[in-house]
């Protein structure tokens, strides 16, 4: 576990998320892999900052299809684009959450640059935002924001999907999620960008400004199902505490931890929840975030889809994946010189432990 260092090598003590890289699915699987021992939100440490804006991902979805319409008829002509939330939700994410949206229509403009906030969600945990930009600067394919916006004390993370649409138009969304360990009801919203740039942390060309939004939030109506079940193997522990289930997702809390043998023995210390119903529908991870006091003690936040409205059942199995991070060389020694990745045809030793699966009631 020491090679992770050079990954985080150089983050500041701050929480909010400026420095950004895009990647691969696969590699963003990776990246949380390696930093999952990593977090300590309650050191006021900003480790989840790197990790989750350097698994930003974004988009280039339109063709020729939209081009040659006016940016204020979209909606008209082009229904999917009515709602950015519909746009976004090929993969999986953010279905139906246009039903639970608050509309804000708030807008910014700074150095010719228009900046406006379409709908907000939020889950108790996780803040949603649509956006869309309007200008007739340059800004490249997939511009960056380079800020998030805050709602708590606490260490802050973020995700944001950008698309270009037509010539100086973009549309996106925007996800922000906090750690202090509980939910909230609802939140005082603060985003101020002070740069738009058209590559990651504000590389390439940067477009300064300064736009500012503020607003108030309420949460989802949600339930909660307290789930109290643990698992043991040979130096780890899981244990699954609740689940949370909201109008448009679901959300899977729980913890492992680890003997410091165990730590030792593998780069990568890896427990995903795979999910299914009585209906048999598979629940895929849309996003996941965690938090902890230690290395060996880590909490972490599952969030799925919406719950079919038929399934009576969750049928939850946890996945233990241990792995060590690929060899790139030798040092005069002849002793190894190892990756802070692990590729995806990586011969490194791996090793997949599927622990007993558990039915939980949702009806």
């Amino acid at each position: 576990m020491r090679d992770i260092y050079e990954l985080l090598n150089g983050i500041e003590v701050k929480t909010s998320a400026e420095d950004t890289l895009p990647v691969s699915e696969m590699e963003k699987k990776k990246v949380i892999k390696q930093l999952q021992h990593q977090i300590r939100t309650k050191k006021k440490r900003s480790y989840w900052k790197r990790m989750i804006s350097a698994a930003i991902i974004t988009f280039g979805l339109i063709g020729s299809l939209l081009v040659g319409l006016s940016f204020t008829s979209y909606a008209e002509d082009v229904p999917f684009l009515g709602n950015i939330f519909n746009f976004f939700s090929h993969d999986g994410h953010y279905v139906t959450y246009d039903e639970q949206a608050e509309k804000l229509d708030l807008v910014a403009e700074s150095n010719g640059i228009t900046l406006s906030i379409q709908d907000t969600v939020f889950d108790g945990r996780t803040l949603y935002i649509t956006f869309m930009i309007e200008t007739e600067k340059d800004l490249g394919e997939t511009p960056w924001l380079n800020s998030l916006p805050r709602f708590t004390d606490t260490g802050m993370s973020g995700t944001e999907r950008v698309t270009k649409i037509d010539e100086g138009k973009y549309i996106g969304v925007l996800e922000t999620n906090h750690y202090a360990g509980h939910d909230f009801s609802e939140i005082e919203v603060e985003w101020i960008i002070d740069g738009i740039s058209t590559e990651p942390n504000l590389e390439g060309t940067v477009f300064e400004g300064d736009w500012e939004f503020y607003f108030t939030v309420q949460a989802t109506e949600s339930r909660t199902i307290a789930v109290d079940n643990r698992w043991e193997i040979d130096g780890m522990t899981v244990t699954m505490d609740e689940i949370k289930i909201t109008p448009m997702s679901f959300m899977i809390y729980y913890n492992h931890s680890v003997t410091e043998k165990l730590y030792n023995d593998w780069d990568f210390i890896f427990v995903e929840m795979n999910v299914e119903d009585d209906l048999g529908n598979v629940y895929p991870t849309l996003a996941l975030g965690g938090y902890g006091d230690t290395d060996f003690d880590l909490n972490w936040v599952a969030t799925y889809g919406k719950v079919d409205l038929d399934a009576t059942q969750l049928i939850l199995t946890p996945v233990i994946e241990l792995s060590n991070s690929d060899t790139i060389g030798y040092d005069e020694d002849g002793n190894p010189i190892k990756a802070s990745y692990r590729s995806v045809d990586s011969d490194a030793d791996q090793e997949v432990i599927e622990l007993e699966p558990i039915t939980v009631e949702v009806k």
